[in-house]
């Protein structure tokens, strides 16, 4: 993005044209999700745990990322300092440019579309950014089941519950476990995160369970109730009869089940349920 301005407003700090009136000034900022950085990231959490307007989220990222520091604002525009060529100057936005320049980053409104999450938080490193390598059944599980708590209770610390199985330590030991160290060698005894902290973590496992969903349509085939809504998950139901078709009913094979990679344990019960689905419409036609 660029903005123009008048040199009685600021001078150049050097100009092949002595005749122009107007310097240009580039403002460079993320367009999307994978284009910001660790930082930017989770600045953009830290403004989505605190603000529920969208629009006043994308002008604090336009002034955040483009180093920009207000002077002063009315309702005609924005009046702010940055620093160009290494020298402090004043440019003024109008309200109108604004409303445009912000909406380079309407990609936060796509929230599927978060293909990325916190590299790290308490000492600890994320897992596989879709849970396909160093991830166990098992962790997934426990990590559904927090999920699920927390969307019944729109409790966030049961996010804190959920980031302890999406990130490991550096051995690759998730800290639900309770055996995981973090990077200076301290056992982690609890999780706790900050509210940006939370708000990535969700956005990170909503996102791979979209794409699980997608992986793996027969599995994850949505139920509804009469009025049209999904039918609520009974975690405890859903755990056993994940557990039983692995199985096959015998409980000497659980811990081997739990054991196996996530995406693998996830193929095979898409599976079982793509074989009952078949078996269901030949019933159906007898």
């Amino acid at each position: 993005m660029s903005h123009t301005r008048t040199a009685r407003t600021a001078q150049a700090t050097s100009s092949t044209d002595k005749k122009s009136r107007t310097v240009t000034i580039n403002l460079t900022a993320p367009t999307s999700w994978r284009e910001m950085s660790q930082e930017q990231l989770l600045t953009v959490f830290d403004l989505m745990a605190i603000e529920q307007e969208s629009t006043a989220i994308k002008t604090y990222m336009l002034i955040y990322f483009c180093g920009l520091h207000v002077i002063r604002h009315t309702r005609f525009g924005w009046k702010f300092w940055t620093m160009v060529d290494g020298k402090k100057r004043v440019i003024y936005i109008k309200t109108s440019e604004m409303q445009s320049f912000i909406h380079q980053f309407d990609f936060i409104d796509q929230l599927e579309n978060m293909d990325c999450r916190l590299d790290a938080v308490c000492g600890l490193h994320a897992a596989d950014a879709l849970l396909q390598q160093g991830v166990t059944f098992n962790e997934y599980l426990h990590a559904e089941k927090y999920y699920q708590l927390f969307v019944e209770t729109k409790d966030m610390e049961y996010i804190d519950n959920l980031a302890q199985w999406l990130y490991h330590d550096s051995h690759g030991r998730a800290a639900g476990y309770g055996d995981a160290v973090d990077d200076h060698g301290k056992p982690v005894e609890d999780v706790t995160l900050t509210p940006g902290e939370r708000v990535g973590t969700l956005l990170w496992f909503v996102h791979v369970k979209q794409v699980m969903a997608r992986s793996f349509p027969h599995f994850f085939k949505k139920t509804v109730v009469e009025d049209g809504e999904p039918e609520p998950v009974n975690f405890i139901e859903l755990y056993n009869i994940q557990l039983r078709a692995l199985t096959g009913g015998d409980v000497t094979k659980e811990n081997t089940v739990l054991n196996l990679a996530c995406w693998r344990a996830l193929t095979e019960l898409d599976a079982k349920a793509r074989e009952a689905e078949e078996l269901e419409k030949i019933r159906s036609k007898q």
